[in-house]
């Protein structure tokens, strides 16, 4: 369950039954945490709170949670706090069967009930396209509703809705309006952006400094790559690029692994001249995902100038790179069997893989069967 949900609606649904009943107690009684005054609490809190405070239990039975579900379902006809705890139930699945389509459905009735936090989350599952198709627009205006009710969590994400638009200055003023979304999140996108737009780069590089310093790994991704090319004015520092890919790495982001792998095979005293450990990435970048990596990997057994030579690893790390759609592995196991590199001499193979080279867009198998018309 969404503690945050579940902790806010406990509020908003007791608050209403506040009153002055601390005053009828002297001082020396209402610190004591005895069992009547316990009860007397929880006797307080609107029906909706006290279902939840039950299915909250640990100790309520797997009937009773139903029994309070269905007290819920009842109050949300009409009651949005009611609406958006039941829309995470079905969002989550552990108590009801899951339907993000129900979550969202629930997330827009309360919504339109002007709940700010069901706002939020509606917005969110519009942006993901959970429960439905992905409505940026719907989003968009979700969320301005609720950052101008200095809604935090929605600055943050309406920033991240034009960033994934690549809509760079519309990140930059929500995100530069307000020094409380400025945590590594909100810092990364406030970065990029200005990079993209080529603006205040140093100040992007301080942001990305101080959001990798608490540990965002996109952040010391980015980091890595402008430390190994030397962009932004910075200079050139395979020492630091190492050290930042290598702490983004640890994510098992794919191109983290991938660029590790092969800023260490440029460098390898950077791995005391291990190239197992950057095979091992450059397998681990391809197993998560990362098409680049295979071909690299197909290239090392192919050129045999690192590691020993082998043609039935290349050719099994080409097919996987062409499988992928790589134009370039393609070619190259042309070249293998017109060339019976490891293999039988197969003019065959030589021309379905040139002819898939030239269909995925690679001029150089273009040229060729052109020549040979």
């Amino acid at each position: 369950m969404k503690k945050m949900i579940v902790s806010t609606l406990i509020i908003l649904c007791g608050c209403a039954t506040e009153n002055n009943e601390s005053n009828r107690l002297n001082e020396s009684e209402s610190n004591k945490p005895t069992s009547i005054s316990k009860n007397n609490a929880r006797q307080t809190l609107s029906p909706l709170s006290q279902s939840i405070l039950n299915i909250e239990n640990a100790d309520t039975s797997n009937q009773e949670k139903r029994n309070e579900i269905k007290k819920i379902e009842f109050i949300a006809e009409d009651d949005p706090d009611a609406m958006i705890y039941l829309a995470a139930l079905y969002e989550e699945g552990e108590l009801v069967t899951k339907s993000e389509k129900k979550a969202r459905e629930l997330y827009k009735k309360a919504a339109d009930k002007d709940h700010l936090l069901a706002r939020y989350y509606y917005a969110l599952m519009l942006i993901d396209g959970r429960g439905g198709s992905a409505d940026y627009k719907a989003a968009e205006s979700n969320l301005l509703i609720n950052v101008k009710n200095q809604h935090d969590p929605s600055s943050y994400s309406l920033g991240y809705l034009y960033f994934i638009q690549e809509r760079h200055q519309d990140v930059i003023d929500i995100l530069s309006k307000n020094d409380n979304t400025n945590n590594e999140y909100s810092n990364y996108l406030l970065a990029i952006s200005l990079l993209a737009l080529k603006k205040d780069t140093p100040q992007a590089i301080r942001l990305l400094q101080q959001s990798a310093q608490k540990g965002h790994p996109y952040s010391h991704l980015v980091l890595g790559d402008i430390y190994r090319r030397g962009l932004y004015d910075i200079e050139v520092d395979t020492t630091k690029s190492f050290k930042h890919l290598n702490i983004a790495a640890k994510e098992n982001n794919p191109k983290a692994l991938f660029d590790l792998a092969t800023l260490s095979i440029e460098n390898l005293t950077l791995i005391e001249n291990n190239i197992g450990i950057a095979i091992e990435q450059l397998k681990s970048a391809d197993k998560n995902g990362y098409p680049s990596a295979s071909f690299e990997l197909a290239k090392l057994y192919d050129q045999g100038s690192l590691i020993k030579q082998d043609f039935d690893k290349a050719i099994y790390w080409y097919k996987r790179s062409a499988a992928q759609g790589n134009n370039r592995a393609m070619y190259n196991l042309a070249s293998i069997y017109i060339n019976g590199d490891g293999v039988d001499v197969s003019i065959e193979q030589a021309e379905y893989w040139l002819t898939e080279s030239a269909k995925n867009g690679n001029s150089r198998a273009k040229n060729l069967l052109e020549e040979n018309k």
